[in-house]
């Protein structure tokens, strides 16, 4: 039996789209700790350590780019959409007279 769901709960890809300018930063921010970090392995000579590093910048670098390409692509349709919203009130003002 199918049950609806209607209540008003958070679900994990709701969670999970809630991202904020401030999250992104601080992702820069860990990755650019991280990048410190695995400079300095590799300096002293702690590869298994570096390639750690290595792995997790991969993994923070790929989520930073998709935030990135997201913010620019939410502020794109955020104009649009005001955009349309004064076209459509030009159009009614000028209808009225």
């Amino acid at each position: 039996m199918a049950t609806n769901r209607n209540d008003n709960r958070v679900t994990g890809a709701q969670l999970a789209s809630m991202v904020r300018e401030e999250d992104l930063e601080d992702l820069e921010k860990l990755l650019k700790d991280l990048e410190d970090s695995a400079h300095k392995a590799k300096d002293d000579g702690r590869l298994f350590m570096a390639s750690q590093y290595i792995g997790l910048i991969a993994t923070i670098n790929s989520e930073v780019h998709r935030l990135r390409v997201r913010f620019k692509r939410e502020a794109i349709a955020s104009l649009r959409r005001e955009t349309k919203q004064l076209k459509e009130e030009a159009r009614a003002n000028a209808g009225a007279e």
